[in-house]
């Protein structure tokens, strides 16, 4: 296989999906949708930290500062009687359109840049008209429909039905599944209704709609109303003393720290980037799938995972992002590198390799 020895000195690609935030709703019996809310409050708890027995006495007469743990944080509970609605929408982009800039180092060979550029385009052609496209955009849809992009809230809820409905057509027809019926491990039998959204969204990344988009509503039973919820968690780098947590809002709310009661602030939401990393968790192609439990990890250029904090893809195998794109004059877009460079450019993600 002819492969290129290194990748251009400055490679871009943009990210080839459309994603909005997850909007977090109480929905009631009758059908009325209200706006969930994240709650600023303050709460009392325990310290329970590994140097507490240095702090307290042997017969545990510690003083009460030392135990107790004062708080404010922020927290989304469902109104009493209500399930949890979440609504967002989704599409790709045309992935011709993926390879955001290309260029050598000053003074490098420009032949080497356009012969690259020139085999990263036939790839793509070559990819649009592939099964493997086709596998990698049902991997996706599977990931909508069983509902993993809900995180916590798909463990702790007793019935989950997502309703999903292409965007730019009112009379279009109402897609129902039961998301816990679905696997988060099994990537194969799709359904005719599987199919029928990716069908949808291939147009998008072929070219040959830019409107292709599908919505969908996740509709959450709990067994009972009145219970904490969970949208995105916000980074705080320097988070203020006495604060624990901080939830992601739309159309965000600073809560009034001098008042008295409790606060309601933003509705409560999933961020997109983490709705996406769930979508993009299709990567069964890894060489330890098999001894990692059968687990599919999001795609990433090396494999990285936060779970088993390690890169998957790094090692004698070659089988990184960076590795494979070497090979893509001759690439097989229908084999697991061609599928697995496939998602990767949907990824999109800086690739530049610089002198070694």
């Amino acid at each position: 296989m002819a492969t290129f020895k290194k990748l251009p000195g400055s490679l871009s690609l943009q990210r080839g999906t459309v994603i909005s935030d997850g909007a977090f709703f109480n929905l009631f019996e009758d059908g009325k949708q209200e706006a969930l809310h994240v709650m600023y409050h303050g709460i009392r708890g325990t310290q329970n930290v590994a140097g507490n027995k240095e702090k307290g006495a042997a017969a545990g007469n510690s003083l009460a500062r030392e135990v107790t743990n004062i708080q404010m944080t922020e927290s989304a509970k469902l109104k009493p009687a209500a399930k949890l609605l979440v609504k967002w929408d989704f599409r790709f982009i045309d992935l011709s359109h993926i390879l955001f800039a290309t260029a050598s180092k000053a003074g490098a060979d420009k032949s080497e840049e356009y012969n690259f550029r020139q085999a990263f385009q036939d790839f793509v052609i070559r990819a649009k008209e592939s099964d493997g496209l086709k596998q990698v955009v049902q991997r996706y849809v599977r990931n909508i429909v069983n509902g993993r992009w809900l995180w916590r809230n798909r463990l702790v809820a007793e019935n989950i039905t997502i309703q999903i409905s292409e965007s730019q057509n009112s009379h279009a027809e109402i897609l129902s599944f039961d998301a816990l019926t679905y696997s988060l491990k099994s990537f194969d039998n799709f359904s005719e209704s599987e199919q029928q959204l990716a069908n949808i969204l291939i147009q998008g990344l072929t070219g040959q709609s830019h409107t292709a988009a599908i919505h969908i509503e996740a509709i959450l039973d709990f067994g009972m109303g009145g219970i904490e919820v969970f949208p995105s968690q916000n980074y705080l780098e320097d988070k203020p003393k006495g604060f624990s947590r901080s939830l992601y809002q739309l159309v965000p709310k600073k809560p009034d720290h001098k008042a008295s009661d409790n606060q309601y602030l933003g509705q409560a939401a999933l961020r997109d980037q983490k709705i996406g990393n769930a979508l993009r968790t299709i990567d069964t192609w890894y060489p330890a799938f098999t001894e990692n439990d059968y687990k599919p990890i999001a795609v990433e250029p090396n494999g990285a995972n936060l779970e088993g904090q390690i890169f998957f893809r790094v090692g004698k195998d070659k089988v990184s992002a960076f590795d494979i794109l070497k090979e893509v004059e001759d690439l097989d877009p229908n084999s697991e590198k061609g599928m697995f460079l496939i998602a990767c450019l949907i990824r999109g993600g800086v690739y530049s390799e610089g002198e070694g």
